[in-house]
């Protein structure tokens, strides 16, 4: 869901303004896609004071985040931009 700031979100690719997902009782049409990802290190901690377990979590310490219209998502290159953004590990090179 696209945040509330009185603000309208454009696609990060084309500039157009992104309208929220619209719910009907047999359809739906979706405006666009939020995507949130970054830059992640692996920390080990103990699971808790009273639980001396270890657990490894990733944590965010890059935050990057993408507004994508409708109309944008599919189209190659953005797949790609968006592969590229949030899973680099992926990328060729």
């Amino acid at each position: 869901m696209l945040p509330v700031t009185g603000t309208p979100r454009r696609c990060h690719h084309c500039g157009r303004e992104v309208e929220e997902t619209k719910h009907t009782r047999t359809s739906y049409r979706v405006g666009g896609y939020e995507l949130y990802g970054g830059d992640v290190e692996e920390v080990t901690k103990r699971r808790s004071e009273d639980d001396p377990a270890l657990v490894t979590i990733l944590r965010l310490i890059e935050p990057r985040d993408a507004c994508t219209c409708a109309d944008c998502y599919h189209l190659p290159d953005v797949a790609a931009e968006r592969e590229l953004l949030f899973r680099p590990e992926t990328a060729e090179g």
